[in-house]
């Protein structure tokens, strides 16, 4: 299990900036469509619509376990005593102060990894949010630094979904992601982002995102997350978003583009109003 830094200390410093965040971002456990046919050994076909949204393999459920309780040792998981109406995550024993929020992929396979690394997170109090009036109760709205209305959670929030952080999507339908009220079914504690349809409008059969377009969500997604109220935060993404963001704003942790990301790999770092950076 790897996990890397993107600053030069060998402790998560707290962030110093005004509005910075602590983020530790995440790619998700092995899906099916990651690993090779057991019978023939051919890889998956990744425009067989029957790949479309896939869920974790057993494999990858283990990774995210086993990820889940390294944190946990490490103090960054909060307990489920701390996760509920109202709460407030504080610093614990260990003068940590656990992750406070954690924003997933509205893609399956990255919801079903921060279920198996943040149980007691899923367990919240927003079951049953799927009216327009209902989500006034999770997001309000507000201008954010450039003049614009932007949606932002509540303090209490432990869960959301945005779909800003999945992965490149067109013509691959592991990147096509089910039905919002499939989702809100089989997560619903999930705090979804009013942004998201209840279909998939974004994926298209004969076209597929350039790399461009991923930073820019990337970027659209950094400037949302400096307007939320909570200040440790775990992101649970895909490998082509994590490396387009690391490589627009840490590149050196990558090797420059010589190095891939790994399935429930961790980077974390400090986000600023700047964007992330490397300390030193």
């Amino acid at each position: 299990m790897n996990h890397h830094m993107c600053t030069s200390t060998s402790k998560t410093p707290p962030p110093t900036t005004p509005n910075a965040k602590t983020i530790y971002i995440i790619r998700h456990g092995v899906a099916s469509h990651n690993v090779p046919d057991y019978q023939t050994g051919e890889r998956p076909d990744l425009l067989d619509p029957k790949y479309t949204d896939p869920s974790l393999i057993r494999q990858g459920e283990l990774q995210a376990r086993v990820l889940g309780e390294h944190l946990r040792r490490r103090g960054l998981v909060a307990s489920s005593g701390s996760i509920g109406n109202n709460s407030t995550i504080g610093v614990n024993e260990n003068n940590i102060l656990p992750i406070e929020l954690v924003v997933c992929s509205p893609l399956t396979r990255c919801l079903q990894t921060a279920s198996h690394i943040f149980p007691s997170y899923f367990n919240g109090s927003v079951e049953g949010i799927t009216s327009s009036s209902e989500q006034q109760c999770i997001f309000s709205r507000k201008k954010d630094h450039f003049g614009n209305r932007i949606h932002v959670l509540n303090g209490d929030s432990r869960v959301c979904c945005h779909g800003d952080v999945r992965e490149a999507y067109g013509m691959h339908y592991p990147d096509k992601r089910s039905p919002l009220s499939q989702l809100n079914f089989n997560f619903p504690t999930v705090a979804y982002h009013p942004s998201l349809t209840e279909h998939d409008i974004d994926w298209k059969h004969d076209t597929r995102e350039k790399r461009q377009d991923v930073s820019e969500r990337v970027r659209n997604f950094f400037v949302w997350l400096l307007q939320q109220p909570h200040d440790n935060v775990a992101i649970v993404t895909h490998g082509v978003w994590m490396e387009c963001a690391l490589l627009d704003y840490c590149p050196e942790v990558l090797e420059f583009g010589r190095k891939r990301v790994y399935n429930c790999e961790v980077y974390f770092g400090t986000l600023a109003l700047s964007g992330p950076w490397v300390d030193g």
